[in-house]
């Protein structure tokens, strides 16, 4: 834990001298896709007992962690107004850190408050699992939009929670880097941006250290939250990630940890630790 802390504290100061100096990224005009509306069809129901075991809790009531997660919400959504931000990539240095977690409380939270809506994106297209995590199916995702031209439109997904779509993975695909590089991709991610202007977009990107998909898919997103694993993230690994995202826009970071002796093991966020021009 003090490991971690000095990390990210010496982080910050690099990567203020980093950002700095960086160059302003510049935002490519690729073909419109091919998108006729980004509205759902129908209702699907989520089971609340699959949420528990999930760890999906944001929804609560009375709730210390969903507050936890609003405390979040609120954080991210002042960070994304201060900068102008309407994207959202969540990345974690390995596999296991809770970034799919992260990524569908946080998603869930900001649904929640009337004056946004919010469209969930999973981009792990090599181990895809938000759909697993909500106990739901996807028959056609982005993949399938990708190498069948399958409408986005239908490949949305309304769950049960006002405000809040998903747009899964779809079938699993191995050169998934190549996928998320190429320009039909790009004109994707721009159609989902510029559709509606009341919407947030988050991307569920893959972890950092394990592959070159975040990086390729960086250039279109407007900020970066990194989650880090308590008790498992080695010193090395984050600073490997903070170095991989020198040139992102990281408005902060989240300390997860599951905390084993509580019955329920829900998992929560212990508190964001800023970076430079990141939640304050």
């Amino acid at each position: 834990m003090d490991k971690l802390a000095k990390a990210l504290s010496k982080a910050r100061a690099e990567r203020a001298a980093t950002l700095h100096h960086a160059p302003t990224q510049a935002r490519t005009n690729p073909t419109p896709a091919e998108l006729t509306h980004t509205s759902a069809g129908n209702v699907v129901q989520i089971n609340e007992t699959t949420l528990d075991i999930n760890r999906i809790v944001a929804h609560r009531v009375r709730s210390k962690e969903a507050d936890t997660f609003r405390i979040l919400r609120t954080q991210v959504l002042q960070a994304m107004s201060q900068h102008g931000m309407k994207t959202l990539g969540i990345t974690s240095p390995n596999y296991g850190d809770g970034k799919t977690t992260i990524a569908l409380n946080l998603a869930l939270s900001i649904a929640l408050d009337l004056n946004q809506t919010v469209l969930l994106v999973d981009l792990d297209l090599r181990k895809p699992n938000m759909m697993e995590y909500l106990g739901l199916s996807a028959a056609v995702g982005v993949t399938d939009y990708f190498t069948h031209n399958t409408p986005i439109a239908d490949c949305l997904i309304r769950p049960s929670f006002d405000r809040l779509s998903l747009l899964p993975a779809g079938k699993v695909m191995d050169h998934s880097s190549e996928v998320l590089g190429s320009p039909k991709i790009a004109a994707l991610a721009e159609e989902l941006r510029s559709r509606y202007p009341d919407r947030i977009i988050i991307y569920d990107l893959p972890p950092i250290l394990a592959q070159d998909d975040p990086l390729v898919f960086l250039p279109h997103v407007d900020g970066v939250l990194l989650v880090v694993n308590e008790g498992v993230t080695r010193t090395n690994d984050l600073k490997a990630s903070l170095h991989a995202l020198t040139h992102a826009k990281v408005i902060g970071t989240v300390l997860n940890h599951s905390d084993v002796k509580r019955a329920s093991r829900i998992e929560k966020v212990r508190r964001a630790m800023p970076l430079p021009q990141t939640i304050s």
